[in-house]
């Protein structure tokens, strides 16, 4: 990763919130990691349920960042996840049907910190406006 976009990286880890970012692309940077963090240590259904009802970074929010920094698949995953998370709270499965659910949802997210370093590094040359300058 270059010096330049590290440092739009670190400053999306260092807001507190998207409402700190002044750019879109430091909204939907911000957005990315922090629900990928949720999905790395808990799995994809884990995050979109705590998402479902998240007033600062709702599914569909959520998935527009994914979409704004070209992570098209990983962004379909997420909408198909929320779509079959309401399915499952309707249905209301088997302990078993739900970890067959789970292992099957979770396994759609493929999406790793290095994947997502290179969509910052094309986004940031696409349209470095779309990103506060960094010092």
């Amino acid at each position: 990763m270059s010096a330049h976009v590290e440092a739009i990286w670190n400053r999306a880890l260092d807001l507190a919130s998207p409402a700190e970012a002044s750019r879109p692309g430091d909204v939907a940077l911000l957005t990315v990691l922090t629900f990928h963090g949720l999905v790395t240590n808990g799995g994809l259904l884990n995050a979109v349920e705590l998402h479902a009802y998240d007033d600062v970074y709702p599914s569909d929010a959520v998935v527009d960042a994914y979409r704004f920094l070209g992570l098209e698949d990983a962004a379909a995953a997420i909408d198909n996840a929320v779509l079959e998370q309401r399915d499952l709270v309707v249905r209301g499965d088997e302990d078993d049907d739900l970890a067959d659910a789970v292992e099957r949802i979770d396994a759609t997210y493929t999406l790793d910190d290095e994947d997502i370093e290179a969509a910052l590094a094309v986004a940031v040359h696409n349209d470095p406006d779309d990103f506060a300058p960094v010092d």
